[in-house]
């Protein structure tokens, strides 16, 4: 097995990367919101509305980085010979999918005062290009936005994702293998099992939801 050395860092470096460190330099929340901003619901309204998860810069940053670090990882950081064994290419695989793991993980924790679960959706609708092939992966994220509009709420959102991963990338041709397609379904399950043992609740990433909470308290 040989390792692309000066890949490999940029790689991890777009998967690894936290989410709510964007914010911290300010270049991607420099958008503002109008005053009257339909997006401030009822906290207790989990759901995904791609009207207005769409219209988030960071979900965009999510995508296209998952996107970019999975080809890297899946396709330019590790090779092996054509005649090596099958080790070889067992051991590539398990290290790929220990790497998106940590990946997942990463971007499903939130500590920011407290510990706190988001369900990573468009970092996860990106990773999928990268393991399930692109044909797979955009059939899979169509369908999921266009069942969304019966599902109710992130946990349900990822159950089907991770479903049409499978169905998309074993039934479409030359796309995913059996393996790849299961590591891509139980990439997107794994915030809904995490949350299940750490015994808190997955939540979507809205902002403004909190800033709702806070009025709410202080009225």
């Amino acid at each position: 097995m040989s390792v692309n050395y000066w890949l490999l860092p940029i790689a991890l470096l777009l998967l690894w990367f936290p989410r709510q460190w964007l914010r911290f330099g300010g270049w991607i929340s420099k958008t503002r919101r109008p005053p009257e901003d339909k997006s401030a619901r009822d906290v207790r309204d989990v759901s995904l509305k791609y009207s207005v998860e769409f219209k988030k810069s960071r979900n965009w940053v999510d995508f296209f980085r998952a996107i970019a670090g999975s080809l890297a990882i899946s396709y330019g950081c590790f090779s092996y010979e054509p005649g090596a064994s099958r080790m070889a290419s067992e051991q590539i695989f398990t290290l790929q999918a220990a790497i998106f793991v940590i990946a997942v993980i990463i971007q499903t924790i939130r500590i920011e005062g407290k510990f706190a679960l988001v369900a990573p959706v468009f970092f996860l609708l990106g990773l999928s290009f990268g393991i399930v092939g692109w044909k797979a992966a955009a059939f899979a994220c169509i369908a999921v936005w266009t069942i969304n509009l019966t599902l109710p709420g992130p946990v349900s959102f990822l159950f089907v994702f991770a479903g049409l991963e499978v169905c998309f990338g074993l039934l479409l041709p030359r796309q995913a293998s059996p393996r790849a397609a299961m590591l891509a379904a139980a990439l997107a399950i794994l915030p809904v099992l995490f949350s299940a043992l750490t015994k808190r609740r997955l939540v979507r990433m809205n902002k403004k939801t909190k800033t709702v909470r806070r009025q709410n308290e202080a009225g």
